[in-house]
């Protein structure tokens, strides 16, 4: 191979680097590679360099390295594991500059040691800084392993390679001193390395650009003492400049440099110095094993250079071990989650989503495929003219009271220290339930009317406790409360009231609670795969509602997975998004994530930081999910899933991950895997039905607003009862 072969055949990188890089990390893998090319008379035939470059301009610093093709999968891996953090990615475009001047620069005893001094690396990089419009610098360095010598040995006579014409005329000796010796040995007891030294500029015009290497030249004179030091070579500047443009190696090197010496000289930003321009330091890039599939659930593609745009995916059986993703706003979380639902509908599995913004529900509503059509339920707190029926109180009298009972009082803990409210909600749900006198089912949205009913609602309310006269405790508990005065009465039952009025006074809330009737049978939802997409509708009914609508349909969804509907070996995909606001169950959330792990519920849970987990959710989320996709973080969520993930992470690689990339740890058949990083999809297209779905949604599971209203005027006995609805209810007869 000749040398200009070798010289093209080189493999270019980009490389950025981690704050916190230290000079003997550079040391240690220049000195591992020292040996990856053939030294000696081989070198006559043409020998393989590596090259150092750090290209400057207006736009900023960047460093780049040029290696052999044929040893770059030993020296790349090796900087990996040698310097954690830094990410060395192929270099596909290369910088380009007409440079106005270079020079090529080697020593004047290549033998002896040079003054390569901590301050080095920070004082070259400060020269390259703040440069202006049209401005350009580039410092090469491009070497090749010397041949290896034996350190000069005391007590022998030992040539000085030191040679001044003066000393000749004083016929000083030839033999090296005592020092001499010992700097040599110093350089020698390290691998060497042969290279030449360039510097190119690029300005207005010559002596602009020659300017702009003085910083450079000023900091290489510092390096130089009395016996070695940088000269500049006697090659005219057009050939210069062209070897620069090359990158290509010289028949002779002008220089002999150490390892520890080069690690210095090629200006890597040890240290933790700042420099204005340079990349920020990014996350390591970290390659996936064989464990983890490349079908399933795919969660995003491999940045791992080695392993570009492999796919990372989370096997259908280990999604029932669960999955938690966290990202702050514009991260890429809400497409991720997108992506994920889209999977498992295009896959024929059941889906449950909710969520209370909006943004997720309208991008899996937008994106259903045709297959799935008919599988469709949209609940969409802010369709408020076809509101979708949910009675929670359905069901054996006194489990459904028990449950709801228990749901309020950890939705408000300190009732729970008390009777009186307890009370009042369990024996309330237990009339609507229990009286005879009621001719439709009742819901939750008549709580209100019962308990304090306005003037056209008395009768209403009497007639309701009449009809539970044979159910001995509720004639006595209502015969206490109907003896009451009014105001006594309704101060009695005001906290009550107080805690169910954002279901029952907003319209939209009560006109979906309120149907005596659930045109929706979540059962059959998720025993028949089906497609439940839930929108609380935050922005329209506040956060506080929407997370208390949100943990009722949790808690019937939970109940229904309870009960058998799910199905272990065909699970169901349940995604939460802000799952914090509505996973206010009577249930331990680790019972939950436990239990449902057996009974084929795939919980994927998503949140925007960990400071909105109180610490028992935290701790049942870190536990039980076993899968965790994290983007970007702040820097005190950083530090607590750098000990998650373990010691081949650290906080800064979750801080410094980009837009769209991720840090994971997923459950496979082997376990949970090591980290592994990767670069979310974008999102899938949508499929051009979402208004068909909303057209199918609407006539199998939603009822005109003024029919709903009529229905619960009539019931409390306010206006005249409207027409039967013969619209199908889901998975039973008509409403009623």
């Amino acid at each position: 191979m000749s040398m200009r072969e070798a010289d093209t055949g080189r493999v270019p990188y980009r490389l950025t680097f981690p704050s916190d890089l230290a000079a003997a990390q550079v040391v240690e893998w220049i000195r591992r590679i020292s040996g990856t090319i053939h030294t000696g008379p081989r070198r006559l035939a043409g020998v393989p360099s590596i090259v150092f470059e750090v290209w400057a301009d207006e736009r900023g610093i960047i460093h780049r390295l040029l290696v052999p093709k044929e040893q770059e999968r030993f020296i790349v891996p090796q900087l990996r594991t040698l310097v954690p953090g830094i990410t060395v990615t192929p270099d596909t475009e290369e910088p380009a500059h007409d440079w106005t001047t270079a020079v090529e620069l080697g020593h004047t005893n290549p033998s002896r040691t040079l003054d390569v001094e901590g301050t080095v690396p920070s004082s070259l990089l400060t020269g390259m800084t703040s440069l202006g419009r049209g401005e350009s610098l580039l410092l090469q360095w491009v070497v090749s392993p010397a041949v290896r010598q034996r350190p000069p040995a005391q007590g022998r006579e030992v040539h000085s390679t030191h040679y001044s014409v003066m000393g000749q005329l004083l016929g000083s000796s030839k033999s090296a001193g005592k020092d001499e010796i010992n700097d040599r040995r110093t350089k020698l007891n390290e691998p060497n390395f042969i290279g030449v030294l360039r510097l190119a500029a690029r300005g207005r015009n010559k002596r602009h650009a020659m300017s702009l290497l003085t910083p450079l030249r000023d900091t290489l004179r510092s390096v130089g003492g009395q016996f070695n030091g940088f000269k500049k070579r006697l090659v005219p500047e057009g050939s210069v400049i062209k070897r620069v443009t090359q990158a290509s190696s010289p028949a002779l090197y002008p220089a002999q440099v150490s390892a520890s010496e080069l690690a210095s000289l090629v200006a890597w930003p040890v240290g933790g110095a700042h420099f204005v321009g340079l990349p920020r330091a990014r996350t390591r890039q970290l390659p996936a094993t064989a464990a983890i599939p490349r079908s399933g659930v795919v969660l995003a593609l491999s940045t791992f250079p080695e392993q570009k745009d492999r796919p990372l995916a989370l096997g259908v059986r280990q999604s029932t071990q669960h999955m938690q993703i966290v990202g702050p706003t514009d991260s890429g979380k809400t497409t991720l989650l997108s992506n994920i639902g889209v999977q498992a509908m295009e896959a024929g599995r059941g889906l449950v989503l909710i969520e209370s913004k909006g943004d997720l529900f309208k991008a899996l509503r937008d994106r259903v495929p045709r297959h799935r059509l008919q599988d469709v339920v949209l609940l969409d707190v802010t369709d408020t003219d076809y509101p979708v029926g949910f009675n929670i109180l359905q069901g054996s009298p006194y489990v459904v009271a028990s449950d709801i009972q228990r749901l309020f009082d950890h939705l408000y803990p300190q009732d729970a220290r008390g009777v009186r409210v307890r009370q009042g909600f369990y024996h309330l749900i237990l009339t609507l339930l229990m009286s005879r006198n009621a001719t439709t089912p009742m819901t939750f949205a008549d709580i209100g009317a019962l308990a304090v009913p306005r003037a056209d609602q008395a009768e209403f309310s009497d007639n309701l406790i009449r009809g539970v006269s044979h159910v001995e405790e509720l004639a006595g508990w209502w015969q206490d409360i109907t003896n009451m005065p009014r105001t006594q009465r309704d101060s009695y039952f005001q906290p009550i009231v107080d805690r169910t009025w954002q279901l029952n006074n907003r319209r939209s809330i009560r006109n979906i609670i309120g149907q005596s009737n659930s045109t929706v049978d979540l059962r059959e939802v998720i025993r028949g795969n089906k497609i439940l997409l839930v929108n609380l509708g935050r922005g329209t009914e506040g956060k506080d509602t929407a997370g208390l609508v949100g943990s009722l349909l949790l808690n019937a969804i939970w109940s229904a997975v309870q009960g058998g509907a799910a199905n272990p070996s065909n699970p169901t995909t349940l995604i939460l998004d802000e799952f914090q606001d509505f996973i206010n169950l009577p249930i331990a959330p680790a019972d939950m994530f436990a239990q449902a792990r057996s009974m084929g519920l795939a919980m994927t849970v998503a949140h925007q930081h960990l400071s909105q987990l109180s610490r028992e959710l935290q701790d049942a989320t870190q536990n039980n999910a076993r899968s965790t996709v994290a983007f970007q973080t702040s820097a005190d969520e950083a530090r607590h899933f750098a000990r998650q993930f373990g010691r081949s992470v650290s906080d800064e690689d979750f801080m410094n991950l980009g837009k769209y990339e991720v840090l994971m740890r997923l459950a496979t058949t082997e376990g949970v895997s090591s980290p592994v990083t990767g670069k979310t999809l974008p999102p899938i297209e949508p499929t051009g039905f979402a208004v068909e779905v909303q057209r199918l949604s609407r006539e199998r599971y939603a009822r005109p607003v003024a029919e709903v209203e009529a229905e619960i005027s009539t019931r409390r006995g306010t206006q005249p009862r409207p027409e039967r609805s013969n619209r199908p209810r889901f998975g039973g007869p008509p409403s009623a």
